[in-house]
């Protein structure tokens, strides 16, 4: 990331936390609220103007330059009105936050930006692919090392660990994640995406934390190809998701476009560089058949954590999400999740069995994050061995210093109770994941 463009992500930022969220909550209020049973501006009409799906197209093309996005126009369309429906359909009962949770002017914004970018960052892809299309069949760096798991067990700290060594692997930033192979003419929609990037880890600091400009998950370039992960992590809403983890040949096709993206963000560095892959996602344990057969060279690290604990943490990280885009309307009461927060992690962890039966003899190496907390260098060590690579002096010097620095972090706190989760109700949920891998 450049100077300036750092220099614009910070003042934006600012300009986001200190004046534009606040007016935008202050006009939600005002507007959108019902005062005496009645409210000046229904939300539904902000979701049918802002989101709608050609004049996103055309907002992206307008930025981007005019030509074609990696799908035909009309399947384009038809994936932004099923967004569209998504946001203005939104059931949130359940989503744990304080009282009823109501759809209003924040949530409109961030998921027009979303989009935005995401239709962008497409355009961009693409006609790099036809400008290029030799380097595209065959980039390197594709035999990558992917860390996924569930949220909430180790994944960025162990990610954050194995980018120490920067002679080895080839992290994805946080820049390149939003808009791979950005342009100068793309500075605006990149610092606005960044901008809300640092918002969000400025918000859940205490429970997840990263650099904009550092390593960071590629789910963004997934979210550009149309996978819908936003609507769930970002929005609380399973419809979008649910859909897609249907759709065996959309989720094939997302993850070509995927490859494509991280080809084009290769490019973009130049192609000297021939480092492998270092990428993380949980996400990916709901397609690792797509994954695998996209980039069949590749070897994955699964993390493996207690559901229980898993479930409490990660609903003490969305509660925080979600409360910054949703307005609470009812009466304060302790936030509850329901079964939305288990339902996904269910989903997801069933998904990752699934596929462990089918293929047992994938390149797949298990940790516990137990073991990564007990004594992480020694399970870095395990991994470069999986993973074929030497771990030398110099990285494993990096990684003890980060994780002194991390040392100093303050903790996180949470308790299943605190969001009406019972462990041992998590504990029959999830008993057989927990005695596949001893969790």
């Amino acid at each position: 990331m450049t100077p300036q463009l750092l220099r614009n992500v910070k003042r934006q930022t600012w300009l986001l936390t200190y004046v534009l969220l606040p007016l935008i909550r202050a006009l939600d209020w005002l507007l959108c609220k019902r005062h005496f049973g009645l409210r000046l501006l229904d939300p539904n009409h902000l979701i049918t103007r802002r989101l709608d799906p050609r004049r996103l197209m055309q907002k992206a093309r307008a930025i981007a330059g005019d030509g074609p996005f990696h799908l035909p126009d009309a399947l384009v369309e038809d994936r932004l009105r099923r967004a569209q429906a998504a946001l203005r359909d939104a059931n949130l009962k359940g989503l744990g936050a304080p009282g009823d949770l109501v759809v209003g002017l924040p949530a409109v914004a961030v998921l027009e930006r979303r989009l935005t970018r995401a239709l962008v960052a497409d355009l961009r892809v693409t006609r790099a692919v036809a400008l290029d299309g030799a380097y595209f069949a065959s980039p390197p760096g594709e035999d990558a090392l992917i860390i996924t798991g569930p949220p909430r067990s180790g994944t960025t700290l162990l990610l954050e660990l194995l980018a120490c060594d920067e002679e080895t692997w080839r992290p994805l930033t946080g820049p390149e994640a939003l808009v791979p192979g950005a342009v100068d003419g793309d500075g605006a929609v990149l610092t606005s995406a960044l901008a809300g990037q640092a918002l969000a880890f400025q918000s859940t600091k205490e429970a997840h934390y990263e650099e904009v400009d550092g390593p960071t998950e590629c789910r963004s370039l997934l979210e550009n190809a149309g996978a819908p992960y936003v609507f769930w992590w970002v929005l609380g809403l399973t419809g979008p998701l649910d859909a897609w983890l249907a759709d065996d040949a959309r989720r094939r096709s997302d993850y070509a476009f995927y490859r494509q993206e991280l080809a084009a963000v290769r490019l973009a560095g130049g192609r000297a560089d021939t480092r492998r892959w270092l990428l993380k996602d949980p996400c990916h344990l709901f397609s690792l058949d797509e994954l695998f057969d996209t980039l069949p060279n590749a070897r994955v690290v699964w993390l493996h954590r207690d559901p229980a604990t898993v479930s409490a943490s990660l609903c003490a990280l969305l509660s925080k999400v979600w409360r910054l885009l949703y307005r609470a309307e009812a009466s304060p009461s302790p936030p509850r999740f329901n079964d939305a927060v288990v339902a996904y992690l269910g989903k997801l962890l069933d998904a990752g069995l699934a596929f462990r039966r089918r293929r047992p003899g994938a390149a797949v190496h298990d940790l516990l994050t137990t073991d990564l907390a007990d004594d992480p260098l020694l399970e870095v060590a395990r991994v470069y061995a999986f993973a074929g690579e030497a771990l030398s002096d110099a990285a494993r010097a990096k990684m003890k210093k980060l994780l002194a620095d991390r040392s100093k972090a303050p903790r996180h706190v949470y308790a299943a109770a605190d969001f009406g989760l019972e462990p041992a109700d998590l504990d029959r949920r999830f008993a057989k994941y927990k005695r596949e891998f001893g969790v």
